[in-house]
């Protein structure tokens, strides 16, 4: 064999032992065949029941305070709560299941880098690492079990550009990032995790509104009397009444009424802020509105969000609305002092909260919101009870009397008791479940303050301006020259109901 033969042999060789290390460990590709190979897999193999999830933890970057911001929702205490927001009750079972759901699917589908150089084009650094840059942050999402186990952890960045639908998504411990199509529910927007429907109000159940527009002048220390109207309907179908007589020329604007009881039904809030423990302990034990504060902090809470106590009763910043239903319930919402806080400070009251209505204002992007107050009590008379039978002459189908011990009459009579008293237990069990759902929203209600946008609060503070418009001129029914109410005879047609000369004799003629 030739030298150069055996120069080409051995650099062949090599070529082939070079070839064989590079499936096995490439540059910056660290990790075996198997590892490289792993387009396609799942993330989290072992994760396998969302329902064992009982903890998420988002996690994103403020730009504004270069500073990482978590939003939690976890299982604690046997209920669901969100712990960056006072531990708020959150509805988050079925959220937390699906989002579960989505993240166990994740699939590695596309390798997209393996360089920690492009981490900050594809938005996947680590929001809570304190040296990287500040650009290109990412959400880092951690799912635990109920002993803290971790489930999944992952940076998801930026959207792939040429795959609409995916994100990049990097586990934090390691450097390769892949394109995925992400489908779990990854909100940290509060609204989204709580009851939306504050009140957990039907509209076709409002039977009565009382509006009572006092305001409190808390600079003058005095408080300004506002007139107190009511508005009333017999069922969800009848027309509203006013509580004192209506105007000439005037009528209910039945515009302000339906967006009034479409704003009770679902009532949004933008914001908590909890009570001082003794003040809710008290609301939840006492059968009253009324609130007493015994401590200086539960003043001070009272009185830095509008609302203050007096020996005749709380009085309100902007004025109080009281709602009854025929479920029994007698909601009565206090509108507080006005706050323009914006993101987390409006949400949960962080430090950034502004102090003073003036300083406010001027935040980006600040709008109006006010603090609300709600308390709801029982009121079993508001419920509709079965009928009573009525003691009548009981004529039987045969013509002739028979007494009670008669087989069929006595079988009446049983069917008849049996209708009262299922009717009676029917009735004894929406009391007792109307008292339940009561009591439940009372101790619910007890523990916070809430923030509600402006616009619900325009939309349910109505006062008699709000509350009443001119009213339209209808055109007459019918046709000129006839229809009803007019002259004429029938309608459209000529008077004398359109006969030459009116009506024939006999028949309403000469």
């Amino acid at each position: 064999m030739s030298k150069e033969m055996k120069k080409t042999l051995a650099f062949v060789a090599v070529a082939l032992v070079l070839t064989g290390a590079a499936a096995v460990r490439l540059p910056g590709r660290g990790g075996s065949a198997a590892d490289f190979n792993d387009q396609g897999k799942k993330f989290f193999p072992d994760f396998t029941d969302p329902m064992v999830c009982t903890d998420l933890e988002v996690v994103e970057f403020d730009n504004t305070t270069a500073t990482p911001h978590p939003f939690k929702v976890m299982f604690k205490d046997n209920k669901w709560v969100i712990p960056s927001h006072h531990n708020y009750p959150a509805d988050a079972k079925e959220r937390l299941s699906k989002t579960a759901g989505g993240v166990m699917d994740l699939t590695k589908d596309k390798i997209a880098s393996d360089r920690p150089e492009d981490y900050e084009a594809l938005g996947v650094i680590d929001p809570l690492d304190l040296k990287g840059p500040l650009k290109g942050r990412g959400k880092r999402v951690t799912l635990r079990d109920k002993s803290e186990r971790v489930l999944a952890e992952f940076i998801i960045g930026n959207e792939v550009r040429e795959r609409p639908g995916q994100r990049y998504v990097r586990i934090p411990s390691q450097k390769r990032t892949y394109g995925v199509n992400v489908k779990a529910e990854l909100s940290t927007k509060f609204a989204d995790w709580i009851e939306t429907n504050l009140l957990k109000l039907d509209a076709s159940h409002i039977r009565s509104v009382t509006f009572d527009s006092h305001k409190v002048d808390p600079e003058q220390m005095q408080i300004i009397a506002g007139e107190k109207l009511s508005i009333d309907r017999k069922d969800s179908a009848g027309t509203w009444n006013l509580s004192v007589p209506v105007p000439p020329g005037q009528e209910l604007n039945s515009d302000k009424l339906s967006t009034l009881t479409s704003a009770l039904a679902d009532l949004k809030i933008v914001g908590v802020r909890p009570k001082p423990a003794g003040l809710g302990r008290e609301l939840k034990l006492s059968s009253s509105n009324d609130v007493k504060p015994t401590t200086e902090e539960e003043l001070r809470s009272l009185v830095n969000r509008g609302f203050y106590p007096t020996k005749n009763g709380l009085y309100s910043n902007q004025g109080d609305v009281v709602v009854k239903t025929d479920e029994g319930a007698v909601y009565t919402l206090r509108f507080g002092e006005v706050n323009f806080s914006t993101g987390e400070a409006l949400e949960s009251g962080g430090k950034d909260e502004a102090k003073t209505k003036d300083a406010a204002k001027k935040a980006e992007g600040a709008t109006e919101n006010r603090y609300l107050m709600v308390t709801v009590s029982f009121d079993p008379s508001l419920l509709t009870e079965p009928e009573k039978p009525k003691d009548e002459l009981f004529i039987p189908d045969d013509p002739f009397w028979k007494p009670d011990t008669d087989p069929k009459r006595a079988e009446e009579l049983k069917a008849a008791k049996e209708k009262a008293d299922r009717e009676k237990a029917d009735h004894d069990k929406k009391l007792a479940d109307a008292e339940k759902k009561v009591k439940d929203l009372s101790n619910r209600f007890a523990d916070w303050y809430y923030v509600t946008p402006g616009d619900s609060f325009r939309s349910i503070a109505l006062d008699r301006a709000g509350l009443l418009k001119v009213k339209e001129d209808k055109p007459p029914a019918g046709a000129p020259g006839g229809g009803a109410g007019m002259p004429g005879g029938f309608p459209g047609m000529p008077g004398g109901g359109g006969f030459p000369g009116g009506m024939p004799g006999g028949a309403g003629g000469p």
